[in-house]
Parts: C-alpha cells; structure tokens; sequence
C-alpha cells in the first residue's frame, strides 16, 4: 500500500534525504524482503525516484535481491540496475531456519549459479556480491531439524568444546563438522577464512564491483585481511 501511493513514497524519499545529510551519510542501501508481484512496479518506480535524489546529493544507491528463483522471477533486476548504482546479490539462506533438513547457508554452487543468474540481467560492474558473516548450528531431535544463526566465532567454540573433527565438503567447498549428544544430532556448514576465500574469489572472476557481508559484529576479526586478499586477481 505504501509503495503504490505516489505521496507516501515522496515522503519516505525526503525523509531519506534529510537524514543522509544530517548524518553524512556515503549511499543509501534498499532492502525490501518478500515482495509480491503486484508491488513490483511499485517498487521500481519508488527506486527511480529516490536515485534522482540520491544523484542530485552525490549519493550511492544500492539494492539488495536474493539470488534469482522461479518465485522472485519477476524483480525485474534488469530494471532495477538500470537507475541504482549496484545490485546487492543476498548469497546466503540457500538453507535457513525453517528449512526441512539441514544444510549449507551458502555452498559455492548454490551461490556461484545465484551469480551467473543474477549477470544475465545485471552487468558485471553494476553487481555487489554478498556474502554470510555466519552459519547455522543444526539440530536433528527426533526427525525434527532446527537451527539456529551463529557467528563465526561462536562456531568455533562450537568446534572446540564439543571436539568436532570437520573435514573439508568438496562438493559445498565448506568446513563440515557433526556430533552427538544423547539422541540428539548436530552439523554444521562452517563459513571461515577457508570458505569465504572461495567466495570471495568469485569477484575478480567474473569482474564484480565488488563484496557485501552480513552481517557486522557476527565475522571474525581476521576474516576482513582473508576478504581483502582474495578481491584481486594475482
């Protein structure tokens, strides 16, 4: 309802404004979740109009997407990309709390076809890649699976307390670790300096502007040098 009223976004747009300028903000980043296939004009037109304001001031204008499934087929990302500066690619819940089994939050495959997808609509220079700052802790109880959202370094407590031997899962390009307690089973898919380096890598590769991580506070201090490192070719 918002989104189709002409005033509502107009004010939503100088509210924006007046605090990108009372805070000295560099860009704006727009992340609208769960959109319906109604709404989506809406949102364009919304998007079109706040990136005049946003050039008019010298600010950056970015929005995020989950990587590109049948059901958000019709986000238009090549619209999308057409007025902001770059496109937010959301890497992560490929598995996510609700899901049936356990698994991955990101496995390399999974994001490197959310990528490719993404560059059919998007140009290289235009796509940000976004990548998880933290995993899921499994739990198979009675074949009930939950999870819940860890940081980095809470998984490697996780690892040292329990003693969880992890091998390397070729297939998802992750750390991978499973334990017991009683009846009671746990994995986890560890996202670390080993699997963010691949995902990383991904920029360079296909030329992107650059990467995004969600989320702050959950990395481990060194994982920003193992980003750095791997944003470049050699």
């Amino acid at each position: 309802k918002v989104l189709a009223s002409s005033s509502a976004r107009a004010k939503i747009v100088k509210q924006l404004m007046t605090s990108a300028k009372r805070t000295g903000l560099d860009g704006i980043n727009v992340d609208f979740e769960s959109m319906t296939e109604e709404a989506v004009p809406h949102f364009l037109e919304f998007l079109r109009e706040l990136s005049i304001e946003c050039r008019e001031r010298g600010l950056t204008l970015s929005v995020d997407n989950p990587p590109p499934q049948n059901y958000t087929k019709y986000y238009n990302r090549k619209e999308q990309a057409s007025v902001v500066d770059y496109v937010v690619i959301m890497g992560y819940d490929e598995h996510y709390n609700g899901s049936e089994e356990a698994g991955s939050v990101a496995s390399l495959p999974w994001v490197i076809e959310g990528v490719e997808d993404t560059l059919k609509e998007v140009p290289a220079e235009k796509i940000i890649h976004g990548i998880p700052l933290y995993t899921r802790l499994w739990k198979t109880s009675a074949g009930i699976v939950t999870s819940e959202a860890i940081s980095m370094p809470q998984a490697q407590e996780v690892i040292e307390v329990h003693k969880v031997e992890t091998y390397w899962n070729k297939e998802v390009h992750q750390n991978y670790g499973k334990y017991e307690e009683g009846n009671d089973v746990y994995e986890i898919w560890l996202e670390d300096a080993d699997s963010i380096a691949e995902k990383v890598k991904l920029v360079p590769k296909y030329g992107l502007a650059g990467v995004a991580e969600w989320k702050l506070g959950f990395e481990d201090p060194g994982i920003w040098s193992v980003i750095n490192e791997n944003l470049s070719t050699k």
